[in-house]
This record gives C-alpha cells, structure tokens and sequence, in this order.
C-alpha cells in the first residue's frame, strides 16, 4: 500500500493567528505539514519561517501560490485582503482554508466560492465548529432533545488592545467587533436553529471608525428568536450560548475554545446535567477536518456554501444597524 504524501500547506500572511491556528496543529498532525510561508514584507516571512521552523519563506503571496510545492494554502491575512489572494490561489488550483471572517461581504464570498476549480476545496476556518462540545450540541438540537427550538442568545466580548497594527481598529482592512467576533455567535445561532435569520433590529457603537459593540435581534422561519451580542472593548473575556426549546434548556460557557475549559448544562424535562467533553484543540480538530476531507472525501462539518450565507447574515446585521 503506498504511503500517503502529507498535505503540504502554505501560509499566506505571517500573523499571530497562524501560529497557534496552523503553525503548531500542523507540526502535531502526521498528514500535514507547513511547507512555507508569504508576508506582504519579505523580512517579516523569513523571520517568521526561521522562528517556526519553515522550510521556504517566499517573496510574495504569488510565489507561493505558483508553487506546485503546495497543496493548501491557508490564507491569515486581514479580511479585506481574503478575495483577491483566495481567488489567484484557487485558480492557480490549489485547496484553499481562508481565515474566518470569509471575506468583506456575501458578494465576495459568492466569488471566492465560484474560483475553486473542480474537485478542489475552498473551506471558512470557523475552528469551533470541530471539536467534540459542537458535534454534541448539533447532535441533541438535531434530534430534538430540546423539543422545537424557541429562543437562543449567544455573545462573544473580549478586549482588544486599540494598538497601530491591530487591523481589528481598522476599518479599511475589515476590522470592527462584528466581523472579528460576532461572526462566531452570529453562527452559533444559524447552526442551531439550522436555518437562515431575519435580521429584525441591530444597533452599533462605533469608535474610531468600527464598531466596538454590535447587538442584534434575529427570527427564523422556524418561529426561533435569537439575540447576539459582541464587544472588543468592555472588559474581560465572555462567550457563552444559552438555547431554550419546548422540551428543555442548553448552556454553554465558552462555545469558542471548549478545549480552554467549558461549561455544557443540559436540561431535559426538567432534569439538568452536566457533560464534559475531551479531544484535541478546535484548531488540531479543524485540521483533523480538512485533512479528512481532502484525503478521504469525508463531509465537512460546515456546507460549501457556508461562509457565503454567513457573509449574508453579516450584511443583514450591518444594514439593519444602518437603518
């Protein structure tokens, strides 16, 4: 039996998430491994590949796309740059994993989407999604172990230092609360209702240009109502999701990052209990995913047009906060 090729994977975008996003789940995973990376300064590659251990630190973002070196690129820039590099990668051939949030708006998102060549992936890095708390959660609200879904709130607030090059102040790179944050429990809501929202209200308060807190106010066809809720300067970390049904109640402290400590309360007719849930990390799991699907044709968690629809209830939020 011949002996499988590691996915090799190029990083395009030398930023902090690519390090505990895909630098260090790769070097643990057998099936992959991070073969180069590009940065918009040459330097800032090299010296990110000599510090990680990276074989090749490439020029430029197209260098690294043309070589046939690569079978992944995982793209880890500011959002606003995702399009135009996830679309010279996919034509070029490649599989390609982008950085949540997808891309600027649904329209951008419906064009990465349409670049993949055929039998190629194009996959959102909603790493959450992966780990063994969400396949359970999918599972109880899938078989109706909350009876019909009625209500759910979900909110995802952590400070982030207002620095320069923090590109989540900037709103010329795709910055702002809801993009960088709310795009997580904006998700969480669309996954378990399993439906698309209506955006009903959405208020903004904005600082500097982008929207530090976001709310919203969602209805599915279903009859479910939702609330979100994001911030990135308030203080301290919160992320919870609280789902209410007919039949019984789920909450869950940190949906997020489960594998950093949880909290899953489950109450079925009046009856609560707690479960913990093992694994590896959301971002060893993510890539657990990808590799699974690409290798093995398994299905991915999240539908191909997945991040478009996510994109959508992004746009929906800001144009019902516009008014």
């Amino acid at each position: 039996m011949p002996v499988e090729q590691p996915l090799r994977i190029g990083i395009i975008g030398a930023a902090r998430v690519a390090v505990y996003a895909m630098v260090a789940p790769a070097a643990a995973n057998p099936r992959t491994t991070v073969t180069g990376i590009a940065a918009r300064d040459p330097l800032r590659a090299k010296q990110f590949a000599e510090t990680h251990g990276i074989a090749k630190a490439y020029a430029s973002y197209d260098e690294l796309i043309a070589d046939p070196d690569i079978d992944v690129v995982y793209i880890a820039t500011p959002p606003a740059l995702h399009k135009a590099v996830a679309i010279r990668a996919l034509q070029a051939g490649k599989d390609v994993l982008v950085e949540k949030p997808f891309a600027a708006n649904a329209q951008e998102a419906a064009e990465i989407v349409a670049a993949a060549k055929p039998g190629k992936r194009v996959f959102e890095a909603f790493h959450y999604r992966h780990h063994a708390l969400w396949h359970r959660i999918v599972e109880v609200v899938r078989e109706g172990g909350l009876g019909k879904i009625t209500r759910i709130e979900a909110a995802f607030h952590v400070p982030i230092p207002k620095t320069p090059e923090e590109f989540r102040w900037n709103a010329a790179l795709g910055g702002g609360a809801l993009m960088d944050l709310g795009c997580y429990p904006l998700q969480w809501a669309r996954v378990v209702a399993g439906e698309e929202p209506r955006v009903t209200a959405a208020r903004m308060r904005m600082v500097d240009g982008v929207d530090a807190e976001t709310e919203a106010d969602l209805l599915f066809p279903s009859g479910a109502v939702a609330k979100i809720s994001c911030g990135m300067d308030g203080e301290g970390f919160k992320a919870f999701l609280d789902v209410e049904g007919t039949r019984g109640a789920l909450h869950v402290i940190n949906p997020l990052a489960p594998h950093m400590g949880h909290l899953f309360e489950l109450t079925v007719n009046g009856e609560k209990r707690a479960e913990k849930f093992e694994g590896p990390s959301t971002f060893a799991a993510q890539l657990d995913a990808v590799v699974a699907t690409l290798h093995d044709g398994a299905a991915f968690p999240l539908a191909k047009d997945d991040p478009i629809k996510s994109m959508a209830a992004i746009d929906a939020v800001r144009a019902a906060a516009r008014g």
